[in-house]
C-alpha cells in the first residue's frame, strides 16, 4: 500500500495539499526531489510557504520531528535559497 505526503511526520493536509498543488504527489516523488526543491516548487505553483514548511518537509525525509532538525542543517538550507 502507498503511503501517502501526509503520512510522512510533519506533514498534515495543508502541507500535502501544496505539494500536490506544486505537482509533487508521493513520498517518493518528495525523496528524489529532496526538501529545497519540493519548496521552490510550493512557491512557483503559487504557494507562500514559511521556512517552518522548508524545516518540515527535510525533517519528514530524515524521519524526525521537525522541531529536532539541528540548527546548522536549518542554516543550510536558508543559505541555499
Amino acid at each position: 500500500m502507498s503511503r501517502r505526503l501526509r503520512d510522512l511526520p510533519n506533514l498534515g493536509p495543508a502541507s500535502e495539499r501544496m505539494l500536490h498543488a506544486a505537482g509533487i504527489d508521493t513520498p517518493e516523488e518528495l525523496d528524489r526531489l529532496g526538501s529545497l526543491e519540493a519548496y521552490r516548487r510550493a512557491i512557483a505553483a503559487g504557494g507562500r510557504p514559511s521556512l517552518n514548511f522548508l524545516w518540515s518537509i527535510e525533517a519528514a525525509l530524515l524521519d524526525l520531528d521537525w522541531r529536532d532538525l539541528p540548527a546548522d542543517r536549518k542554516k543550510e538550507l536558508r543559505d541555499a535559497l
